[in-house]
């Protein structure tokens, strides 16, 4: 009877082992979907206040037939006295334009300053 007794206490023993090292799993778990959770959240939040940021330093343009980037630079920047060809170079760069050949319809994305 005494071996039976040591029997059911072993047992019993590692039925809270396996039990201890399930909840320590599910606490894991649960931390790591929880700081994922978060980070999803700080990013949505921070991407949403920078998209504001520096809205008033630019302007859209669409080109109209007989328009060249010499003209539309020299529309914004007019009363300025800057290069154009500095404008221009801008004007290229911020929309991914590699010649000076432009097409009606499309929106540019001039620089205010």
């Amino acid at each position: 009877m005494n071996g039976l007794n040591t029997y059911i206490l072993n047992y019993q023993g590692a039925k809270t082992d396996r039990n201890k090292k399930k909840s320590i799993s599910i606490k894991i778990f649960s931390t790591v979907i929880g700081i994922v959770l978060l980070s999803i959240l700080f990013i949505s939040l921070f991407s949403l206040i920078g998209s504001g940021e520096n809205t008033s330093n630019f302007i859209k343009h669409e080109i109209e037939s007989g328009e060249s980037l010499w003209s539309i630079a020299a529309y914004y920047y007019n009363s300025n006295n800057v290069d154009l060809r500095k404008i221009i170079y801008n004007i290229k760069k911020i929309n991914n334009i590699d010649s000076a050949i432009i097409t009606p319809g499309r929106e540019l994305i001039i620089p205010l300053n």
